[in-house]
């Protein structure tokens, strides 16, 4: 990890940080030496998680719902009073509908405009607010995070026989995540401030077993990721090893878009 010895004392917020792959990313930013605030809607969840971290760099859990622009603004202003920078922001929340996964047939348009408010427009809200701050301290650091179904379209045989399927609006979102991670890279260039977006596959979280084996048989892998596997791309874009990258989607997925 000594490559990464820049990311030591560097202040990084993760939206989302109790899910699956936010509780990875915290672990990963705190073994590294940075000092961590981590989000999410529910405080009983955020608090235990918070309790479970072990880092002798400090770590903040903040209740914050990416939707609702006081508590953005109640977040970033926390932040600011406590270390007086953000240097990297992580938008990993996922903020759903509680009829997510719904059939294409079945599923309403006030679902869909529901699910891309949440998720689309809370990473804009986010983006929005914490590149004004990095703006003016002539850095920062932005991840985004996407899917491989922001770049291509879901292959539907793999839900075949699961009674699963992929919600209407994640690709939307996730495509819409990619195309605004380019806005705000080429806008926020002249800033210093990057801004790219990680893409993963199918992470590995005891789903059926019909879906897992039908999955893999897609991947060149042939495998699901480990969720601690999307750590690395996350610290090598929030790093200066890739400081000369912005606006770049970085596909984390075994091969599945290869083919």
């Amino acid at each position: 990890m000594s490559i990464l010895n820049d990311l030591i004392n560097k202040v990084v917020v993760i939206t989302g940080g109790t899910g699956l792959i936010g509780r990875e990313l915290c672990k990963g930013f705190l073994e590294v030496g940075s000092k961590v605030v981590f989000t999410s809607r529910t405080e009983d969840t955020g608090k235990f998680f918070e309790k479970e971290l072990t880092s002798n760099n400090g770590h903040i859990y903040i209740k914050s719902d990416i939707t609702n622009a006081n508590e953005v603004d109640i977040l970033i202003n926390t932040v600011m009073e406590t270390y007086g920078k953000i240097d990297i922001w992580i938008n990993n929340a996922f903020p759903r509908t509680n009829d997510w996964k719904t059939n294409i047939e079945l599923v309403t348009y006030d679902s869909i405009k529901k699910n891309i408010e949440m998720q689309l427009a809370g990473y804009f809200l986010c983006s929005q607010k914490v590149s004004r701050i990095m703006k003016d301290a002539g850095s920062g650091n932005i991840i985004n995070f996407s899917s491989v179904h922001g770049v291509v379209g879901p292959n539907f045989s793999v839900y075949e026989n699961t009674g699963m399927t992929c919600d209407p609006a994640y690709p939307l979102i996730k495509g819409g995540i990619i195309t605004m991670t380019k806005y705000f890279a080429t806008y926020f260039a002249k800033y210093n401030v990057r801004v790219n977006c990680i893409c993963p596959g199918g992470i590995f979280d005891s789903q059926n077993e019909i879906f897992v084996n039908q999955y893999v048989k897609q991947v060149p892998l042939g495998r699901m990721a480990m969720a601690n596997e999307i750590v690395g791309p996350a610290l090598f874009l929030a790093s200066e090893i890739s400081s000369y990258i912005t606006g770049h989607c970085l596909m984390v997925d075994g091969g599945l878009t290869a083919w």
